[in-house]
């Protein structure tokens, strides 16, 4: 997955290059916002990865993740609520995929605070 990490003095932001993965650069680049933590998200796939349980969901307050067995689907909460054309496309992704892309994000935030 191409990506770029854009620095400014006091934020960190991710940008991912596909269009269709606009819900998930939304998620990442907002998460902090939430109840949710991007470790809350990888223990999940973890869950899930080792058997432990077959099926997790965890979401903020736009979107919803479901992980199960064979991938990770994310979607726009609003879905249903707002005219297609206002929501973010749903994404679907290999579970190892997901998990080092929360990875990548989670290391390149903790270095960025250490700054």
């Amino acid at each position: 997955m191409n990506y770029k990490i854009k620095k400014d003095n006091d934020s960190i932001t991710i940008i991912l290059e596909d269009p269709k993965m606009i819900g998930l650069q939304e998620l990442l680049n907002t998460i902090d916002m939430y109840n949710i933590s991007l470790n809350d998200i990888i223990e999940k796939i973890n869950m899930v990865l080792s058997g432990e349980s077959h099926f997790e969901e965890i979401g903020s307050e736009a979107a919803m993740i479901e992980i199960s067995k064979t991938s990770s689907k994310i979607y726009d909460l609003f879905e249903g609520i707002l005219d297609e054309s206002e929501l973010f496309p749903t994404i679907s992704l290999d579970n190892e995929e997901l998990k080092d892309i929360l990875e990548l994000w989670k290391n390149e935030k903790e270095q960025f605070e250490k700054q």
